[in-house]
């Protein structure tokens, strides 16, 4: 792991972490290909995640996404989710891949940075996973 500082952009930091972001979309393709059928897809995870996913396997995002904006995964998906309605296949380890997923790509924190003011913009010392850190080093598998 190593500390990079990482500018603020309104609700997300603008960089992600390409290590840790390719081990998370490794992950949700897995589990995308294992449990969810391309002719059976109610959730367009082959039409609207898959896309997103592999372009963070290849390295091509390095911004974070506002999901928001492009929508990368289904709100019927998020809806069901959070109603507790979803179809068996989409079990705790296909939630759990999701969200590792989402919060990496959109450059959330799942825990507090402390921010710091550069000419009026807003910074903060991020972790970045190195090559190797997997799983011993991570702080969120």
């Amino acid at each position: 792991m190593h500390k990079k500082l990482v500018k603020y952009d309104e609700w997300h930091w603008a960089e992600v972490d390409p290590i840790c972001l390719k081990r998370n979309a490794i992950t949700l393709r897995d589990e995308i290909e294992k449990k969810i059928s391309p002719d059976d897809d109610p959730y367009q995870f082959y039409s609207r995640t898959y896309p997103v996913v592999q372009a963070a396997i290849r390295g091509d995002i390095v911004k974070s996404l506002d999901e928001n904006v492009s929508r990368f995964v289904s709100g019927n998906f998020k809806r069901d989710n959070s109603e507790g309605t979803l179809p068996p296949e989409y079990d705790h380890d296909f939630r759990k891949a999701v969200a590792g997923f989402s919060v990496t790509v959109q450059g959330l924190s799942l825990e507090q940075i402390q921010t710091h003011e550069i000419d009026g913009t807003t910074y903060g010392w991020l972790d970045f996973e190195d090559e190797g850190d997997w799983p011993d080093k991570v702080k969120f598998p």
